[in-house]
């Protein structure tokens, strides 16, 4: 099974195409707002992957969005196709996440075994109230 060497919340990416080197552009761990329901400037989830015998037919990820209180929301599913690497890189571009809540919410990464979905990173995003301030991430 693919294993997740790192995953960062981030408000910018840049990949080098000669190298495929990336850059990750202002980390992200809060959201500050003026009102609720409020919907964030987009985001980044960068994530490199580790590969093995196993993955040769390919795997599945699954980013979810779990607020405070309430029901997770399935953000995005990627399939990968097998390409015969050790290492794989894998961005998501997440425009604009809607939060009802102030407080903790968890974007997780998942990756799918057999039929079940098992968490294997969850990034914080916690969500701050401010009135009159304008949202910032």
């Amino acid at each position: 099974m693919a294993k997740l060497v790192y995953s960062i919340l981030c408000n910018d990416l840049i990949v080098d195409k000669e190298t495929s080197s990336t850059s990750f552009i202002r980390t992200v761990e809060h959201a500050v707002v003026s009102k609720l329901p409020a919907t964030l400037p987009a985001v980044y989830v960068g994530t490199m992957w580790e590969l093995d015998e196993e993955d040769e037919k390919g795997f599945s990820v699954a980013l979810q969005l779990v607020p405070p209180e309430g029901k997770p929301e399935t953000l995005g599913m990627q399939e990968v196709a097998p390409h015969g690497t050790v290492l794989h890189k894998m961005n998501f571009q997440l425009p604009g996440l809607n939060v009802a809540q102030e407080g903790r919410h968890t974007l997780t990464v998942a990756i799918r075994k057999g039929e079940e979905w098992k968490a294997v990173a969850r990034l914080p995003l916690y969500v701050f109230l401010n009135q009159g301030q304008t949202a910032t991430a």
